[in-house]
């Protein structure tokens, strides 16, 4: 799809991969070659680090190296990379998000982590991309569930070390899941698009608190979860109602700004199918870019905003010099 994205905007690029032991030696070689064009790295390392997946070291030597970039700059990537630190700034600027509690080790005293949140508490990763850790089994409402899934998600997933960043919990938003795209910088709203808000529709199957992205069910995997009735898919995409759209898209632009957001985001937000009421969830710096609804979102934004994939790069790029 880049291939057709660059050949319809007539620019000349190159797609380089590359790792966490090579990437300085990419980027000085990006600097040192000499054209009489402009030079720009559009940026889509999104690693934690943790595992060895490069990402906000790729960002700290292309500013050393005084190369445009497209994407996060090093203050947006490390506030949302943690959940901790995205939290406590939503909580800063009044940014609508569910109760929650750190939780740093399994040593950790967290026997008062129901009467704080409520019934029932979802576990995430502190640091985690791509649903990864995250199961059905995370929804607990006993002490019994919380203390055997918190020891089990600090043992670790597949040899990966998901919680080198803690774990939080949360209050479990029952309703609706919606997510947003945006591209600008937080400090230039009237330059900012804010994109169609899509529906995440999950399987009506589904008890409520399996509606959510579990790890195993979003990639197919299915080792501790069930695949739908009759190979159906896990969840649909769809326009939520034009009246709730203010509403999404303002929780959404203020959870940008109090994470202090640039070039590009996708939001995820939830609402209290009870009250009504908005939760941001998380605030995803370096999202997925792609036009396939299959490997993310901002595909079906896409299509929703009846815009295209081109067109969405070409105001990346735009908004980046």
């Amino acid at each position: 799809e880049y291939t057709a994205t660059f050949s319809e905007l007539n620019i000349e690029w190159k797609w380089q991969p590359i790792t966490i032991q090579n990437y300085q030696a990419i980027i000085d070689t990006i600097a040192a070659t000499e054209t009489t064009k402009q030079k720009l790295v559009l940026n889509l390392c999104d690693g934690d680090e943790v595992n060895g997946t490069p990402g906000v070291s790729v960002i700290h030597y292309l500013e050393e190296k005084q190369l445009l970039y497209t994407g996060s700059d090093a203050y947006f990537y490390n506030i949302t990379t943690s959940k901790f630190p995205m939290k406590m700034a939503f909580d800063k600027s009044q940014v609508p998000t569910a109760k929650w509690k750190a939780i740093n080790t399994k040593e950790d005293h967290f026997d008062n982590l129901f009467n704080e949140l409520g019934t029932p508490i979802i576990l995430k990763p502190a640091i985690s991309g791509g649903s990864m850790g995250v199961s059905i089994k995370n929804v607990v409402h006993t002490q019994d569930e919380l203390h055997e899934q918190v020891n089990k998600m600090f043992n670790g997933y597949r040899g990966w070390q998901l919680t080198s960043g803690g774990i939080i919990a949360e209050a479990f938003i029952d309703g609706p899941e919606f997510t947003v795209m945006i591209v600008g910088n937080y400090n230039e709203p009237d330059k900012a698009i804010i994109y169609t808000p899509v529906e995440r529709v999950f399987h009506a199957s589904l008890p409520a608190t399996e509606q959510f992205l579990s790890f195993d069910r979003l990639w197919e995997i299915y080792e501790d979860e069930t695949p739908m009735p009759n190979n159906e898919n896990f969840y649909e995409y769809a326009i939520p109602n034009e009246n709730l759209h203010p509403a999404i898209k303002q929780v959404a632009w203020d959870a940008y700004v109090a994470c202090r957001g640039k070039s590009y985001t996708r939001v995820d937000i939830r609402m209290d199918k009870q009250t009504g009421k908005l939760y941001v969830l998380e605030v995803n710096a370096q999202c997925g870019l792609s036009e396939d609804e299959n490997y993310t979102s901002i595909g079906a934004i896409i299509k929703a905003s009846n815009t295209s994939f081109t067109k969405v790069i070409e105001q990346i790029i735009t908004n980046t010099i």
